[in-house]
């Protein structure tokens, strides 16, 4: 089968399509026909050999997933052939085929469109878990969201939204603020302009309640400042490396430093997967998520879409397709 096969850490925008051999599902296991793979900064950064952990080479990434059922193994008995799955995969997912274990995949209803699923289990599911489970974001607070053009950003504001928050977002080109604008955000902030806090508490004079930060590096600091007492920092990611914050700020500010890491509280506490997937169809189902991919890519163009990813280039959801 083709699969985008990595022989070598280095650049993701290297990527070729190779020749893989299929693996018959064994005990607890099922095959997927994949549909999508939603592609974000972890699956770049494996690719690098820049995450915390490095996969044995050869492999094949990809995550987050959908697909069909196309095989089940032994003892699997709520997953049937023809039934269409979110997934986590860790590994995998850029190929036309993949087998994992049956307890990593989510029943969909099939009015739910695969594509849109592709982004469940890593973007989504991060999201609602941080502002909801971590952040305990009500109805009427503010959120403020950096890097918000991008696929964890994007899908921050619609959550947000979709819980009845105020956004706040924070883009640095004129055509990543429109993009989240259009997807729910109340204010769109220019966080690259030396007075971009003076932009934010005009929106929120009294503070923001969450922000929501997957970028970090020097703008976490001053973001962190911008929080109301009792206000929440989910830290989310890196992409711009890793903030050096005053212990003293927490509590002055009286707040919450508090990390989301979805991953991990997957290992650590299986059931917290349903109510968080459950969520996410209905909404999506109610249209409250705008869950169709913005950018979407065949497989033999993989390369591009991560060059755009790592530039900066892109605004929304990418899914890779077999």
């Amino acid at each position: 089968m083709r699969a985008l096969q990595v022989e070598a850490f280095g650049d993701p925008s290297a990527l070729k399509v190779s020749e893989v051999p299929e693996r018959a599902p064994g005990k607890g296991e099922i095959m997927l026909k994949m549909a999508g793979v939603g592609v974000g900064y972890f699956d770049g950064l494996l690719v690098k050999g820049e995450y915390q952990i490095k996969p044995p080479l050869p492999f094949v990434p990809g995550s987050a997933i959908a697909g069909v059922v196309e095989q089940t193994g032994e003892g699997v008995t709520h997953l049937k052939v023809g039934d269409h799955v979110a997934a986590f995969a860790l590994l995998g997912g850029m190929s036309e085929k993949v087998t994992l274990p049956a307890m990593s995949c989510f029943p969909l209803p099939k009015d739910v469109p695969l594509l849109d699923a592709a982004n469940y289990f890593i973007a989504y599911a991060t999201g609602l878990y941080g502002l909801r489970e971590c952040g305990r974001l009500q109805a009427g607070e503010t959120v403020l969201v950096l890097g918000a053009s991008g696929t964890t950003g994007s899908t921050a504001i619609e959550l947000a939204k979709a819980m009845g928050a105020k956004v706040i977002a924070c883009a640095s080109t004129e055509e990543k603020r429109q993009h989240c604008l259009d997807i729910g955000a109340d204010v769109a902030v220019d966080y690259t302009d030396e007075n971009w806090r003076k932009a934010v508490k005009a929106a929120a004079p009294a503070g923001v309640d969450v922000v929501y930060d997957p970028v970090s590096g020097a703008t976490a600091e001053p973001a962190l400042r911008l929080l109301a007492p009792g206000g929440r920092f989910l830290v989310v990611g890196f992409v711009t490396g890793i903030a050096t914050i005053p212990l003293n700020l927490p509590l002055l500010k009286r707040c919450s430093i508090i990390g989301v890491n979805w991953g991990g509280e997957v290992m650590g506490n299986p059931s917290v997967v349903p109510p968080v997937i459950e969520q996410l169809v209905a909404w999506t189902r109610e249209g409250k998520l705008k869950t169709a991919p913005d950018h979407v890519y065949p497989m033999e163009q993989a390369g591009d879409a991560f060059r755009a990813l790592f530039e900066r280039r892109s605004s929304g959801k990418i899914v890779i397709t077999p």
